[in-house]
């Protein structure tokens, strides 16, 4: 423990220091101030458990310094000494809390006395606090293994023995005879606050909101986690070893949480509640509840309940095919998207909007343009290969809005490459740009294909029509320039001069800047050089 001594008299400190018995305090560090600011100094950079302080000192009272102590709620166990017997010192001392109030000349057997009750204090404050940080601990540790065995439920699926001898084993407290519902929450992606909310801090909200909504039921949340792809399940629990009484009120609750969340949180979400079962049933449980989900894409803001849905029998027929072919040949993308749109409004207000019917159009809209790219020599595969379009391709599936905005991306940029392909020198001049980065490496025109999305014959073409000569032709142009540069220009030896312009075959350079120059290597460093 760490002992400060405050007083303005030397004598007195240095009195303290040699005659106060420290042993069995549990004190091994002493520290010393003659004012109150230099106090205050010491204690915001030491964390000191005891204070011996004086009351009446120049530049501010012992007082004052023990109510700053306080202000800052630093846990500190305060001794006073004082050479005046004033009963409104006392009072002032027992309302700041201090150990003990001393008159001087100091009694050192008192005041070690007082020391050892203070230190006590502080042990016994220290034990609390690590019993609140062990209890913070355990409570943060079992969160994730409550989370850890409910995700190995619907993962593999527990019988009831299996699931009660695993929560024993971690020490968690499930036994026989409860029942279980899982909620499913799933946030809209475009939900515009879904940013301000991280998955942990949302676990936090659900499972705080629920449960005091559940407060004076039969149930309570077990537990609340995030699973890929933005879905939040909930686990709540009979809170006795019976079937819940209330279903009324139940469902009452589900949808005053959602509004609730509607409200402060998202402004777009599917909430699914699956019914009450053993752990036995949870994994079947939570596949019905994503197949009921993949059902019911037009449904927002209200609770869908197992029990009650009825899937709607919808039949994919897409009489815009064509028009969509029309559209992109005459490179109108808004339009195209336009018309999808009102497809796709039209179907969700009659709430067909389906992961089956998603599906097929996204098959649909993909073939025809994937088909007009490579109509027009345009490898759509190798446009579309990236992170970004990969994430809206797999999140398209999700409802309308996703949907909508894949296709946006697909269709635009699969038009403004057609249109920027068709501008004067655009791709030959991204050629040429990565051939002058890399004429020292093997170039294959299977590479600069794949660099411009282009079909090789068709890329071939169009570089000669700009350019005048072939990609190979330009390669080694390029070459040579720069073996013209090193020869006459440096001291480079010849060979060196090969490797370094992409040639590693000696004998093939010199015929190829023979036939391109006129000249042999060495005969262009003799009659060009620079003197």
């Amino acid at each position: 423990m760490k002992l400060l001594l405050v007083d303005d008299e030397e004598y007195v400190i240095e009195s303290i220091k040699r005659n106060l018995d420290l042993t069995e305090t549990g004190v091994n560090e002493v520290y010393t101030a003659f004012s109150v600011q230099q106090a205050k100094n010491i204690m915001g950079m030491v964390d000191i458990d005891i204070v011996i302080s004086d009351i009446v000192m120049p530049g501010g009272t012992g007082f004052d310094f023990v109510e700053w102590v306080r202000k800052e709620e630093l846990k500190v166990q305060v001794i006073f000494l004082t050479s005046y017997a004033e009963f409104d010192y006392a009072r002032r001392a027992i309302q700041l809390n201090s150990v003990d109030y001393l008159l001087k000349p100091i009694d050192f057997e008192k005041l070690k006395e007082a020391v050892q009750r203070a230190a006590e204090s502080v042990a016994k404050e220290k034990k609390i606090q690590d019993l609140r940080q062990e209890s913070i601990k355990w409570n943060r540790n079992r969160k994730i293994l409550q989370q850890d065995i409910w995700k190995n439920v619907l993962k593999d699926g527990f019988s009831e023995k299996k699931f009660c001898e695993t929560a024993a084993q971690r020490q968690l407290p499930y036994g026989p005879g409860h029942y279980f519902r899982l909620i499913c929450l799933m946030p809209e992606i475009k939900s515009n606050k879904r940013e301000m909310w991280d998955t942990a801090t949302m676990e936090f909200v659900i499972e705080n909101v629920l449960s005091e909504l559940y407060e004076e039921t039969d149930i309570a949340v077990d537990t609340v986690f995030y699973q890929e792809p933005g879905s939040y399940w909930i686990v709540t629990q009979s809170k006795e070893k019976a079937f819940p009484q209330d279903g009324g009120r139940d469902c009452e609750i589900l949808r005053q949480f959602v509004a609730w969340m509607n409200e402060k949180i998202y402004p777009e979400l599917w909430c699914g509640a699956g019914q009450w079962e053993s752990v036995r049933g949870m994994q079947k449980q939570s596949r019905n509840l994503q197949k009921m989900r993949e059902g019911s894409l037009s449904v927002r803001n209200e609770v869908l309940f197992l029990n009650e849905f009825q899937a709607p029998q919808t039949s994919y027929e897409n009489r815009e095919l064509d028009v969509w072919k029309a559209l992109l040949s005459e490179e109108k993308p808004e339009e195209l998207l336009e018309r999808l749109q009102k497809y796709l409004d039209r179907t969700e207000r009659e709430g067909m909007i389906t992961r089956e019917l998603l599906v097929a159009l996204r098959t649909d809209l993909t073939q025809v343009v994937y088909a007009w790219l490579s109509e027009r020599e345009i490898k759509a595969y190798a446009l579309f290969a990236d992170a970004d379009m990969e994430n809206l391709h797999r999140n398209s599936l999700y409802g309308r809005e996703e949907m909508m905005e894949y296709a946006g991306v697909l269709v635009r940029k699969a038009v403004q490459y057609r249109q920027y392909i068709n501008k004067s020198d655009s791709v030959t001049s991204q050629v040429c740009a990565y051939i002058d980065a890399h004429y020292r490496e093997e170039i294959h025109r299977e590479e600069l294909g794949e660099l411009v999305f282009l079909n090789t014959d068709y890329l071939s073409r169009i570089f000669k029509k700009e350019k005048g000569i072939s990609i190979s032709n330009y390669i080694i142009q390029k070459r040579v320039e720069e073996a013209k540069k090193l020869l006459t220009q440096s001291t480079l030896p010849i060979n060196t001069v090969s490797l370094y312009v992409g040639y590693s075959n000696f004998s093939y350079f010199t015929k190829m800047f023979k036939d391109n120059t006129g000249y042999a290597p060495l005969e262009y460093r003799r009659s060009f050089s620079e003197k």
